[in-house]
């Protein structure tokens, strides 16, 4: 079963960042980064809580704005009837085309191979 609450951070096939939303004893979410000196780190402390205001914003640069030309397709093409961060980053792994940065939520199984946009470069045949 997968867990929307808790996700790893990936770059690749490597887990740079844990994320709890939801931490035991309650409290507000929760980031282990396990890099530094990366600027895609998930948060500046290496580990603690992080701010709902800080976690919108990471979702906000792992989604399609709102404003982009083609959203309402993108949303159909999702199976989404109206914009929502959370929902299309669950749909989309937070995957982008200009990083190898996604999103693996706990339960999942996934490889980069089975979200990564490039397959040609990455995974040539």
């Amino acid at each position: 079963m997968i867990n929307y609450y808790k996700f790893d951070v990936m770059w690749m096939d490597q887990k740079i960042a844990s994320v709890d939303l939801r931490p035991k004893g309650g409290g507000e979410p929760y980031v282990i980064n396990y890099i530094t000196s990366f600027n895609k780190q998930f948060s500046p402390t290496m580990e603690g809580p992080v701010s709902k205001e800080e976690l919108q914003k990471w979702v906000k640069w792992r989604v399609f704005p709102e404003t982009r030309a083609n959203a309402e397709e993108l949303l159909q093409s999702l199976g989404l009837t109206s914009y929502n961060r959370w929902a299309i980053l669950q749909k989309t792994h937070g995957v982008m085309a200009d990083d190898e940065i996604w999103v693996r939520f706990a339960g999942e199984t996934l490889i980069h191979r089975d979200v990564c946009l490039r397959k040609h470069l990455y995974y040539p045949v």
